[in-house]
C-alpha cells in the first residue's frame, strides 16, 4: 500500500530548510508527500504550485493536522504522473500570525 514520502520543515527563526529537499516521491510507493514542521509555533496552511492553490494538477486538497507533540502536519496527494523535479511553495503562519512562505522542491521518481 502506498505511503507519503516524508519531510521536515526546520524553522530557526529567519531561516527555513526542508529535509530532504528535493522531497524524492516514488511513483512505485508514494501516493503524496507529508511535511512535519520541526517544532512547535509553525502552522502550515496550504500548498501552492505555479501559483495555484491545492488541489491543483498533480496535488490534491491539503490535509492539515497537529501531531501529538504539537507540531503542524500537513499532508497532500500526489499523482506522480508526471516525472522531474517541480518546485511548490509551502504557506505557513509563525506564532505571532505572520504568513510565510517557503519553496522546496518535490523530485516525482519512477
Amino acid at each position: 500500500m502506498p505511503t507519503y514520502a516524508r519531510a521536515t520543515v526546520n524553522f530557526a527563526g529567519s531561516t527555513v530548510t526542508c529535509n530532504p529537499d528535493p522531497v524524492p516521491v516514488s511513483r512505485a510507493s508514494n501516493n503524496g508527500v507529508q511535511w512535519t514542521a520541526n517544532q512547535t509555533g509553525y502552522t502550515f496552511t496550504g500548498v501552492s504550485i505555479d501559483d495555484n492553490d491545492a488541489p491543483w494538477g498533480d496535488f490534491g486538497t491539503p490535509q492539515i493536522t497537529t501531531n501529538a507533540a504539537g507540531q503542524s502536519v500537513m499532508t497532500v496527494s500526489d499523482s506522480v504522473a508526471d516525472l522531474g523535479d517541480y518546485s511548490y511553495t509551502l504557506l505557513y503562519t509563525d506564532s505571532a500570525g505572520n504568513a510565510g512562505r517557503f519553496d522546496p522542491t518535490i523530485r516525482n521518481e519512477r
